[in-house]
């Protein structure tokens, strides 16, 4: 555990001594600053120190003009994709502060870099954020925080080989005994995975679990793999036998959960999904982070479009919701905020959410308005005109732009709710042409999601909607 906690901490001294000097005179900043970054990369709270929220509020205070610092709490905050300067005002002050120091003379090139991809990052620019972190990974290679955001921000775009790639190109160079090496491995193993290449994933994530089995990113990309290619009991025996391991890390543990209810869910227990929601997936969501949000949105979808229903589980996710219409921070983030509010009796968040995007699409300026405008509003309007059963302009919506939606970021496994919704548009259509459609649509999903019984079962229902 001493790898991310209070032991063996960079000074000064230590970073500079690695290629990364940071312009700060306090040894204590420094510590923590290394301490939060241990914390970020292994998702799991530091008890020694009181967990990552309370390190980095330490960092801060310790030396409060440190640029690196503030750009090590700023980009995770603005990566969490839960906050909107749009909205908070006050930490957009804060990102325009940091840049305004930045560029004074209180960082070096390297931290400059840094500003300039968290103020590009909290203002929408993603890719242009993608590009600084890059700049500093060509000449440092070791910038842990640079590959973790750089990591994340490619997630975020959508762009699996650049989020391989980026990866790729620093891991050789890095040192095997440098604190979170091992970490490196699962990173890389996930975009293996989203590649496609899942063999290799494989063996990259269990070679980092056997360094560090509390690594639950490397759970993830293992987990990922087994989804992709229907690995389903396979899949939950190894997420209930880790479990101990895995569930510490608060960030992401809903998330793994969430995996673990997908592999139910492809065998038809329901029931069991149902369980794994209720006791472990919508109590983390009162976190209000979207990850979390995002979760329980998706897989209640899932259980209705398997026809169960779900009771007065979306009106218990309606504060949730309320909280981040207007944010805008990703397309992605957004249409799952549709899965939400266009379920409920109320259609009150509804009208704000749909018009808060459609004042998006006319006002915004960053590469999340260009994604909302070209196919987020689109996806948007998909879900909700689903869930008012017109499954025809659900379709006419959805099917043009199906090749497009990688865009809106995340993965394929997260990604699959909207080609079922596509599906389940063209099944439960009265108009025969778009019937047809379906067995397209299902092959279309099983030529990179191997092995679904669940695809078996969208099948049978498109050969008993075709011979009534």
């Amino acid at each position: 555990m001493g790898e991310w906690c209070n032991r063996n901490l960079r000074d000064c001294q230590a970073w500079k001594d690695e290629g990364l000097q940071i312009s700060t005179t306090s040894n204590e900043c420094a510590k923590l600053y290394d301490a939060t970054l241990r914390q970020l990369v292994s998702w799991i709270d530091c008890k020694e120190l009181g967990g990552i929220i309370k390190t980095s509020k330490a960092m801060l205070e310790a030396d409060p003009t440190s640029v690196i610092a503030r750009c090590m709490a700023f980009g995770a905050h603005s990566l969490s994709t839960s906050v909107s300067i749009e909205k908070d005002s006050e930490f957009g002050d804060k990102i325009k502060k940091l840049v305004e120091d930045a560029e004074n003379g209180k960082a070096n090139k390297r931290e400059k870099h840094h500003a300039k991809a968290v103020y590009y990052f909290s203002h929408g620019d993603m890719l242009s954020a993608c590009v600084e972190w890059e700049k500093i990974l060509a000449e440092y290679p070791n910038d842990l925080m640079a590959v973790k955001f750089a990591h994340d921000g490619y997630f975020f775009l959508g762009d699996s080989h650049r989020k391989k790639d980026s990866v790729e190109r620093v891991l050789p160079k890095w040192n095997k005994s440098a604190p979170c090496y091992s970490y490196l491995h699962g990173m890389y193993a996930f975009g293996l995975e989203e590649c496609g290449f899942y063999e290799k994933a494989e063996k990259e994530a269990r070679f980092a679990l056997e360094q560090q089995p509390q690594d639950c990113w490397s759970t993830h990309a293992v987990a990922h793999c087994m989804e992709m290619n229907g690995r389903f009991d396979e899949g939950i025996d190894f997420m209930e036998s880790t479990v101990t391991n895995w569930e510490p890390c608060f960030i992401l543990a809903c998330h793994n959960f969430w995996h673990n209810s997908l592999f139910y869910i492809e065998k038809g227990d329901y029931e069991a999904a149902f369980t794994l929601y209720d006791r472990e997936i919508y109590k983390r969501t009162q976190s209000n982070q979207m990850l979390d949000i995002v979760d329980a949105a998706s897989l209640l979808a899932r259980l209705e479009m398997e026809g169960c229903d779900v009771g007065n589980r979306w009106e218990d996710l309606s504060p949730l919701a309320e909280n981040h219409i207007g944010d805008h921070v990703l397309a992605f983030n957004d249409s799952h905020l549709s899965m939400i509010v266009s379920r409920l009796e109320d259609d009150t968040l509804l009208k704000e959410h749909r018009q808060s995007i459609r004042n998006f699409v006319e006002t915004g300026t960053s590469d999340n308005h260009r994604i909302t405008r070209d196919i987020g509003e689109q996806m948007s309007d998909a879900i909700i005109a689903f869930n008012d059963k017109n499954f025809d302009k659900a379709f006419e919506l959805l099917f043009p732009i199906r090749f497009e939606i990688i865009q809106v970021g995340g993965s394929h496994a997260q990604r699959d709710v909207y080609a079922l919704l596509l599906i389940h548009s063209a099944l439960r259509s009265k108009n025969p042409e778009i019937n047809c459609k379906a067995k397209q649509l299902i092959d279309e999903r099983n030529a990179f999601k191997h092995n679904s019984p669940l695809a078996d079962r969208l099948m049978a229902h498109q050969k008993r909607v075709l011979s009534n």
